[in-house]
């Protein structure tokens, strides 16, 4: 790349058109004109001699070429960033900086409310853009650049990778407050007969319930299988399903709690983020806000 030929200006639209995937949302991140966007984007074309985004949808996506600059141009941005921006220098009450954290549905339930009313009250310039990366693009989002956290099950493999553990939630079964078995106490066997309704962000393969079923020696056979939990629920309070379901998410009413003669462990959640990333101080302060949010939420139930 000739450097010299480049206006370096341009770089942090380029950031901003791959992250959001539309000229107008990148405007906005950035604060400029979309017109003046485009006019950037015009010119890096022509200095790579590629079009780096093109239609999709409503919005862009990148081409190989994009694709390829694009961790060379994070890695350099972020180093020039962090060059800027003396650690003691980071001050949530005025930062206006974009954070990018990817969550599983119960995850981002229990956290974006509590996170978001922090925010407004200490760092009302931040922005946070929630998503739901798959499990096995984790890794690469986060050395991209892509993410700046992610928030999922542990066991989570890459080799630039740091993680904690952030939170246990405890699972109940639910039905609707009329379903004929709702004051009953049920055997392994008498829950597995019951017609379920399952959450799993995968397409394929077990979930958590059918695991845990399986591992007490019976089996179900989903009815519904769905990737989020609300629709689950509505599901339930309108039919004979039963649903399993991380109990901080049971809501409204219309529902009853079922007993079960079976162990239902927790889900254990850790916080990923990038090595080099460790010594962010913007990231830093965020990674100890969401295990400040997250720890108390853990905490053993009064009986």
């Amino acid at each position: 790349m000739n450097l010299r030929s480049l206006d370096l200006n341009l770089l942090p639209v380029l950031e901003a058109v791959y992250a959001e995937r539309s000229l107008t949302r990148a405007s906005e991140s950035l604060r400029i004109t979309q017109p003046a966007v485009s006019n950037a984007l015009s010119r890096l074309r022509a200095h790579f001699e590629d079009p780096l985004f093109v239609r999709e949808g409503r919005g862009v996506k990148p081409t190989a070429m994009a694709e390829a600059l694009m961790p060379a141009v994070r890695e350099a941005l972020d180093r020039l960033r962090a060059g800027l921006e003396p650690r003691s220098a980071f001050e949530p009450s005025r930062s206006t900086r974009v954070f990018n954290i990817s969550a599983r549905d119960a995850g981002a339930f229990m956290l974006a409310p509590v996170l978001a009313r922090k925010l407004q009250a200490e760092a009302p310039g931040i922005r946070i853009a929630w998503s739901q990366v798959t499990r096995s693009a984790i890794s690469g989002e986060l050395a991209s650049g892509r993410l700046d956290l992610a928030i999922d099950v542990p066991g989570i493999r890459g080799a630039d990778l740091e993680r904690e553990h952030l939170m246990s939630t405890p699972y109940a079964v639910v039905v609707a407050a009329d379903h004929p078995m709702s004051d009953k106490r049920l055997s392994v066997e008498d829950f597995a007969a019951l017609r379920h309704v399952v959450v799993s962000s995968r397409r394929e393969g077990r979930s958590y319930i059918e695991e845990v079923v399986r591992a007490n020696g019976a089996r179900i056979t989903p009815v519904v299988r769905l990737p989020h939990y609300m629709p689950a629920l509505e599901i339930v309070r309108q039919t004979d399903l039963v649903l399993t379901l991380p109990d901080s998410l049971v809501s409204g009413d219309g529902l009853a709690a079922l007993t079960v003669d079976m162990d239902l462990p927790g889900l254990d959640t850790d916080l990923y983020w990038r090595r080099e990333n460790s010594e962010d101080p913007a990231l830093s302060w965020l990674r100890g806000v969401l295990l400040s949010l997250a720890r108390p939420s853990t905490a053993p139930a009064s009986a």
